[in-house]
């Protein structure tokens, strides 16, 4: 059996540091959490050539430097240095210690705590194998392998948090045992040091439990300046991106020939027929950048490879660009370095107007970020261009490296990236299945792509929302009992299924779709039916019913296959990171601690529209879920206050109520009223709260949401909700430091929406359990045992491996 680690301790790979076998402590220290209450109690994982691992505990080096700091300054140690030290004869343990908790622990006792541990496999070995092989070890802890990846370190100490001394790598120089004016000659060396006098004792915390105000030293952001000497300067690392004109005239040198080249200053027009090189590289930030996107930094503290390649996918828009030579290409820097090499691509500008060009990083083959230039091609077109024509979305590249090396990631072998980029002439589909990227180019209209949509929402509400049950002559989905009669649900099935096929057609198979579009969709079809998939969609304004797809082949008298649905085989996430502004840098964990914080939005008038306890319900059976705190928002300027505070923000907003959406451009057939986007709007107690007023009365730019809450949307019995919803309201919540959305792509039956939320919630709630998992399995018995297809419409705005982590 494997390893139960409901019966052992674990600290998962993604709450340690790994370091290399040559690191420094100080190289340690860098990487560790700049709040020292933050990296005290972390294990540091240092792999050994043998196979075995050093595992520390940070606080036991520090206690460990503390006592020798006054033999010896071995701060430049590393930890083989440190468990393969044996003190002198004469060495005396001090009065003083780091932690109270430490003091009576021999010196000799401590370092034999880093003694090599073994790794043991958690599918291999059993539970009792883990727990055996811990008890052996002098600190009672063993590296866990999966796969041969480390996935996390089983413990077992009685160490917690309590009070401690100042830190040891916060001393300019050694600190001895008694500091003395004179010089003072140390054991075991014929140099002479002079002393740092020992802090005063108002300076240093822990002594009768007072917490005194310690300052941290100034510390890097990655290991950049310990690799390069302890350099005092600031890890500033960008990714550039800039564009250079070639010249005509040419250089005579020695052997052949250059061709000369110029920046072109971010305000300055391309010429049409000229040629230009879109040039990536990652340095400090460059002047002439059209774009500086951050987020390099700290990024070698996830992996210990001794450099990062990152791979760069040039789009650009064809109405407006040739592109010549090879699409992509690898940017590679050493630990701590810049970029050897440049991305360098060949771009001529075709027409005058404002063209777009795209910069795809993806790191191990799965995207990351993009980088976006809007470009004017003629001095006219200057004019034309945004307020903001650069811009940079995704994550940072130490998320990707943190998200890719999380215990809890999804296997590589199931990841596929899909990347949609709007064109003037159509759209640019970039398929990552894991081995490079698939591309098509779609000559589809924006009002092909929404009239296929509507299409799909129209049938989703004609023939399953609004099912009639001609035995009981009621709406079948409608009914407070959520289970699905047989011989509606087959008949059901089968107009899904046609819902599904219609949607797949209308991007793969349409007109417009080519002979690359075809040859992508004949591609997804066999890749789907093949395998389990995590389908990770990347794209700006296409809300797109992905889970409805229903992309087998079929016969209309062949039975329905429920696994043709996307959203029954397949996990599928939209990454609104992409919307954002700026790249972010959530990591796929809520940490709850002991409570976990829900805050509950809610219009107190639907119980009067339905003459029914749907709120009421819901107030009662939310606060009954274990480990959890409710507050409830029930008015207009509760939900507004909400969304203006940056601080004790809930770690789950959970919306339950109508929701309307609006279109660019669309009118009130019965007063002439032209709508936009930002009066689309949501209902709290009968009251709108518009889009717009969101974005006046808690706008982008106040800080952010402390806990980067997820946001549950579910719109019931809504008049409309369309993908303009979305296109709105999600880029604004992540804009306002949301981590994510849950939403429903069509309106849902309220009495289904109340009972679906809180079974979602309740389980989410629980802990270690990835949302994209929970939603797919949550369709999967919903099918199975109520043969109710509704929970397919609810849409995973989100990372999928989002879970909850508890205390304890």
């Amino acid at each position: 059996m494997p390893v139960d680690f409901n019966k052992l301790s674990l600290a998962p790979i993604n709450a340690c540091v790994v370091a290399e076998e040559t690191a420094s402590l100080w190289q340690i220290y860098a990487m560790l959490p700049p709040k020292r209450d933050d990296r005290l109690y972390r294990f540091v994982v240092t792999p050994l050539a043998d196979g075995t691992f050093i595992v520390a505990r940070w606080i036991e080096v520090e206690e460990i430097v503390h006592r020798l700091l006054r033999y010896d300054d071995v701060r430049d140690w590393t930890l083989v240095d440190l468990a393969n030290y044996t003190p002198p004869s004469d060495y005396v343990e001090p009065d003083d210690h780091i932690a109270a908790k430490l003091a009576t622990i021999p010196l000799a006792n401590l370092i034999q705590r880093l003694k090599p541990a073994p790794a043991l496999d958690r599918q291999a070995h059993t539970t009792h194998q883990a727990r055996t092989a811990r008890d052996d070890h002098p600190g009672r802890r063993v590296v866990v392998l999966d796969n041969s990846v480390i996935y996390g370190v089983v413990f077992e100490e009685p160490l917690m948090s309590g009070d401690v001394a100042a830190d040891p790598f916060a001393q300019p120089a050694l600190r001895m045992a008694a500091p003395s004016d004179e010089p003072t000659y140390l054991p075991e060396t014929a140099d002479m040091i002079y002393a740092e006098a020992a802090p005063p004792e108002s300076q240093v915390d822990g002594i009768g439990g007072e917490t005194a105000d310690v300052s941290e030293p100034e510390r890097s952001a990655s290991a950049l300046l310990n690799t390069l000497g302890g350099s005092g300067s600031q890890d500033d690392r960008v990714f550039n991106l800039w564009i250079e004109q070639r010249l005509v005239q040419e250089a005579e040198i020695v052997g052949g020939g250059r061709t000369l080249t110029r920046v072109v200053p971010p305000n300055e027009a391309l010429s049409v027929g000229g040629m230009y090189t879109v040039n990536v590289n990652v340095a400090a930030p460059l002047a002439s950048a059209r774009v500086r996107s951050g987020g390099v930094e700290q990024a070698e503290e996830m992996t210990t490879a001794p450099q990062i390649e990152v791979d760069v996918r040039l789009v650009a828009d064809v109405g407006y660009f040739k592109v010549y030579g090879i699409p992509q290409q690898k940017i590679i820097f050493p630990r701590g370095g810049v970029s050897k090499n440049l991305a360098s691509f060949t771009i001529e500008p075709l027409k005058q107007g404002v063209g777009e060009i795209t910069a795809i990083l993806s790191l191990n083959q799965k995207p990351f970020q993009k980088i976006v230039a809007q470009v004017a091609i003629g001095d006219t077109a200057l004019a034309a261009l945004p307020a903001e024509p650069v811009r940079a979305s995704g994550l940072t590249l130490a998320a990707a490296a943190t998200t890719m090396s999380n215990p809890r990631a999804y296997p590589p072998e199931t990841d596929a990236s899909l990347v949609i980029i709007r064109e003037t002439t159509g759209y640019t589909f970039l398929l990552s299945l894991g081995s490079g990227y698939t591309v098509a180019r779609l000559n589809l209209a924006e009002k092909e792509i929404v009239d296929a949509i509507r299409r799909a929402r129209a049938g989703f509400l004609d023939k399953i929302v609004k099912k009639l049950d001609p035995s009981r002559n009621v709406y079948a989905y409608q009914l407070k009992d959520t289970t699905i009669p047989e011989a509606i649900h087959q008949e059901v099935l089968r107009d899904l299924r046609q819902i599904g096929d219609l949607l797949f057609r209308a991007l793969f198979f349409a007109p417009g779709s080519g002979d690359q579009g075809r040859e992508m969709g004949h591609l997804l079809r066999a890749t789907t039916a093949e395998r389990e998939l995590r389908i990770n969609v990347i794209a700006e304004r296409f809300a797109f019913p992905w889970s409805l797809i229903y992309a087998l082949p079929f016969k209309p008298t062949d039975p329905v296959d429920p696994n043709g649905f996307w959203g029954y085989r397949h996990i599928i996430e939209y990454t609104p990171q992409f919307s954002a502004r700026q790249p972010t840098a959530f990591a796929p964990e809520i940490r709850a601690g002991d409570r976990l914080h829900f805050g509950f939005v809610f219009d107190q008038t639907i119980d009067a529209q339905f003459n029914a306890p749907i709120i009421g319900e819901q107030r009662q059976t939310l606060p009954g879920i274990g480990g959890v705190t409710v507050t409830e928002y029930d008015t207009r300027d509760k939900f507004l206050d909400l969304l203006s505070r940056s601080q004790d923000v809930p770690h789950i907003i959970y919306f339950y109520g109508h929701a309307v959406s609006r279109s660019p451009g669309e009118k009130d057939a019965a007063t002439g009223i032209e709508y936009g986007l930002g009066d689309s709007y949501l209902s709290i107690n009968g009251e709108a709260v518009t889009l717009d007023e969101m974005n006046l009365y808690a706008g982008l730019d106040l800080d952010r949401f402390d806990s980067a809450p997820l946001v549950i949307l579910n719109a019931c019995e809504s008049a409309e909700l369309s993908p303009e919803l979305y296109n709105g309201l999600v880029p604004y919540l992540i804009g306002r430091g949301a981590r994510g959305v849950i939403g429903t792509e069509v309106l849902m039956p309220a009495y289904f929406a109340a009972e679906f939320a809180p079974v979602l919630l309740r389980r989410f709630a629980a802990g270690n359990t990835r949302l994209g998992d929970l939603l797919r399995d949550l369709r999967r018995e919903y099918l199975r045992e109520k043969r109710n297809v509704l929970p397919l419409i609810y849409a995973l705005y989100s990372n999928a491996e989002l879970i909850v982590t508890r205390n304890g």
